[in-house]
């Protein structure tokens, strides 16, 4: 990144001078219960059935990223551009390669998400799950990376899925067997004869805090078991979309809405477990196989 875009990035914050400014890696990494997420991999025991699934994508992007530093202060800390991944509005984590059951997928992953901020130590982090509202309802086919993706795409009106998860649960008795998050906003509605929309009645972007988050000790974990926890992905409500699309309709969003601490009238409870968690990088290495 060049000195001058260091120097606007200064300015849209009203921060420090853009050489008291230093990159910083926030790690995130994809799991199931205690398991690494695998393309190659099924999973039991999930959700409220003790299901088996087999997941084929598994993508989220992420906005408005902030640091809580030592003095308990929030710090925004911008986005910095790394085509095709990020610009300076909004970030994609992609925790699907392409490979066996996600065969319609990307090969390429990102587990990541890098920010400008202030040199210091930081014990908090808080971001936005979601595309912000001014980049969400456009013509596809006019973005660049990361927004360019047709499948992580509705419509004008729905814009982007903030969060899809695609799986099969694989026992034989299931009587759905695919089942879907395909989480964004509804409700969205404008003047009469505009392309894009004004408003939308549920923007369901999640806000998400994670306290004691340290970027040079911890990873976001982005855990599906959690998410799915309170939901039964062998069964799907009769004559709505398979599993949750977002409808404030679907009985099925309740559960994964709680975990994202999100409203829905089928809710499942504040304690519902959290998507994300935090978890110490060596632990998360441990999970993955890899040697300290």
């Amino acid at each position: 990144m060049s000195l001058l875009s260091l120097l606007s990035v200064a300015a849209v914050l009203n921060a420090p001078a853009a050489d008291s400014l230093v990159l910083i890696t926030v790690r995130l990494r994809g799991a199931v219960g205690a398991d690494a997420f695998s393309c190659t991999q099924s999973y039991a025991d999930i959700g409220t059935s003790k299901a088996t699934v087999t997941a084929s994508d598994f993508r989220f992007y992420v906005h408005n990223v902030r640091l809580v530093n030592a003095a308990g202060d929030t710090v925004r800390a911008a986005l910095a551009p790394q085509a095709p991944w990020q610009d300076a509005d909004v970030a994609l984590v992609d925790f699907e390669n392409g490979a066996g059951s996600c065969a319609n997928g990307t090969a390429e992953t990102r587990d990541v998400v890098t920010v400008l901020a202030p040199a210091g130590t930081y014990r908090g982090l808080a971001f936005t799950l979601g595309v912000p509202f001014a980049r969400n309802h456009a013509d596809l086919s006019a973005q660049a990376p990361p927004l360019s993706l047709s499948r992580l795409f509705w419509s004008w009106n729905g814009g982007y899925k903030f969060l899809r998860v695609d799986m099969r649960a694989t026992q034989a008795d299931s009587a759905a067997t695919a089942w879907v998050i395909h989480l964004g906003s509804t409700g969205c509605a404008g003047e009469a004869g505009a392309k894009a929309p004004s408003r939308c009645a549920q923007p369901n972007r999640a806000e998400i805090r994670i306290a004691g988050f340290n970027p040079q000790e911890d990873v976001v974990v982005a855990d599906l078991a959690a998410l799915l926890a309170r939901s039964d992905v062998r069964r799907n409500q009769p004559q709505t979309a398979m599993g949750c699309m977002s409808a404030p309709s679907d009985v099925d969003c309740g559960g994964l809405f709680a975990s994202l601490g999100l409203s829905h009238p089928n809710g499942t409870g504040a304690d519902s477990p959290a998507f994300f968690r935090r978890e110490k990088a060596s632990a998360a290495r441990t999970a993955r196989g890899e040697q300290h």
